[in-house]
């Protein structure tokens, strides 16, 4: 007799021995969703991370004396651990697949479909890392022009530009060609293309406040539709959200909230040209990016343990009074 995740087992008896090899199997269902949601959140905290670096080094950066390497290091560390757990993602779910295989059936239990949720999403990392990596490389060369710029000798926009672009508008097809999160992706891509190019407008001998207020003003917007979006989807699907889910939910809401007023006093204050002014709220901004994944987190798993929430709308619909 031995001890194990579902009890003591007979190491005798190959029935049991299979029931709790089976049961180990099964466990690794999720392995897969977990993997590709903990690289897009950790993807999201890295940027919360810089942008709270950033807004704590603003004294630095006016006086030109501001590592700008070290500022993004959290984007470093966070796309190296992202490309990780992306190919992690292929690999994890591999034992349940072939529980699965040798049942003969698509899922077991309450667990994911095989073919409609596990073979996908691992399908869907291989855009991922494409995107991962054009988004790394776009930062690096931001980095490069930033730290170059601050010793006097700039080097080229282009590299920046043309990934940058390439990113945004992966991003705007992502939204587009998929309807789940498709306001998230739309309008931070279109927020992240507008952006850029008015970066690369602001960077002339002559400076205009417009201009730098234009490199955020977009991400204000994009908040702003998030926002919107979250609201409504709170609203519409009231009344098959469980009780965790609305309370998540809310606090989803109540943090882009205040993303957004964080966000919209940058934008202003960087109009009237008083960007030193804005380190309190670029702080608040990255804080808020960062818990903002919190709730996400929990609220993907509800789905993927309790299916979409237009499934479970359509669900209810269709069961007789």
């Amino acid at each position: 007799m031995r001890a194990s995740a579902v009890g003591l087992v007979d190491e005798e008896d190959p029935r049991e021995l299979r029931e709790a090899t089976a049961a180990r199997q099964e466990r690794t269902a999720f392995y897969t969703f977990l993997c590709c949601l903990s690289a897009r959140l950790v993807f999201l905290v890295a940027h919360g991370l810089t942008c709270f670096a950033a807004s704590v080094s603003l004294q630095d950066i006016e006086s030109g004396i501001a590592n700008w390497w070290l500022i993004f290091l959290p984007i470093w560390i966070g796309c190296a651990c992202c490309l990780v757990l992306l190919i992690v993602s292929w690999f994890a779910s591999c034992k349940y697949i072939k529980l699965c295989l040798s049942e003969r059936v698509v899922r077991i239990n309450d667990n994911p479909s095989i073919l409609t949720e596990v073979l996908p999403d691992i399908t869907t990392t291989i855009p991922g890392l494409i995107f991962l990596v054009l988004a790394f490389y776009s930062e690096f060369y931001l980095c490069e022009y930033l730290a170059t710029s601050q010793a006097g000798e700039p080097s080229s926009l282009t590299s920046y530009m043309v990934l940058s672009t390439c990113v945004a508008l992966l991003s705007i097809c992502q939204g587009t060609l998929f309807t789940e999160n498709s306001a998230l992706w739309i309008s931070l891509g279109a927020g992240l293309l507008v952006s850029s190019l008015s970066f690369a407008a602001s960077r002339g001998e002559q400076k205009s406040a417009f201009l730098q207020a234009l490199i955020v003003l977009p991400f204000v917007l994009a908040v702003a539709t998030l926002l919107t979006a979250s609201i409504h989807r709170l609203k519409r699907y009231a009344a098959v959200l469980r009780r965790e889910e609305q309370t998540f939910q809310k606090i989803e809401v109540a943090l882009l909230g205040i993303l957004f007023i964080c966000l919209a006093s940058v934008a202003y204050k960087v109009f009237m040209d008083k960007l030193s002014e804005a380190a309190v709220e670029g702080c608040l901004v990255g804080i808020f990016l960062c818990l903002l994944a919190f709730p996400r987190a929990r609220l993907c798993m509800w789905e993927a343990k309790h299916g979409h929430l237009a499934d479970r709308s359509n669900w209810s619909e269709a069961l007789p009074l």
